[in-house]
């Protein structure tokens, strides 16, 4: 009676360490992007979209979304999401990192993604974050901030650029506005 005891107290135990570990090794990232995405009367946008993480020296680190028509081949076009196309080397992701990111375009009206990355393949530290939208021909819009992922709730606006520059026949102004994201 008394071994049974231990052997059950042993397993118990044995399956806790089990149970704690992989708990642990599978911590994410949470990021949570909010933003208004406006309905543009004097053109039709194409809304692509990327969003990517660089470190604070401007090197690529991880896209967390991209837009299905950008994903599929639309990476080739130097004109739709410049600024990502020509750090990603989009070519060479795993199918892995591909489904893990990829999903229709957002439409018009008020926008929140939540994503995920492994903390293993984006560690704790100091980042740049980007989301850049396709308008129109080689015009782009590209949001951007500086981000500290702790582990803790932080919170940003992103401020905007225009690539090349503003597009003349937006009267609209910003395709997005009130740009924000919340990492945890």
């Amino acid at each position: 009676m008394k071994r049974l005891y231990y052997c059950v107290k042993k397993i118990t135990l044995i399956g806790l360490l089990i149970l704690l570990a992989g708990f642990s090794g599978s911590k994410n990232h949470k990021f949570e992007f909010r933003f208004h995405l406006k309905d543009i009367q004097s053109f039709v946008p194409s809304c692509q979209m990327a969003i990517w993480l660089e470190t604070p020296d401007s090197n690529y680190v991880r896209t967390l979304f991209l837009s299905e028509y950008l994903s599929y081949g639309g990476y080739n076009l130097p004109e739709i999401c410049s600024e990502w196309s020509s750090k990603s080397r989009w070519d060479e992701v795993s199918k892995e990192e591909f489904d893990a990111v990829t999903a229709a375009t957002p439409s018009a009206g008020d926008i929140e993604l939540k994503l995920q990355c492994p903390a293993s393949l984006v560690p704790a530290g100091k980042y740049l974050i980007f989301i850049e939208v396709h308008l129109v021909d080689e015009f782009n819009e590209l949001y951007y901030a500086e981000l500290e992922i702790t582990g803790k709730k932080n919170e940003r606006d992103l401020n905007v650029k225009y690539i090349p520059g503003k597009y003349p026949k937006k009267t609209e102004g910003d395709i997005l506005t009130g740009v924000k994201i919340i990492t945890k």
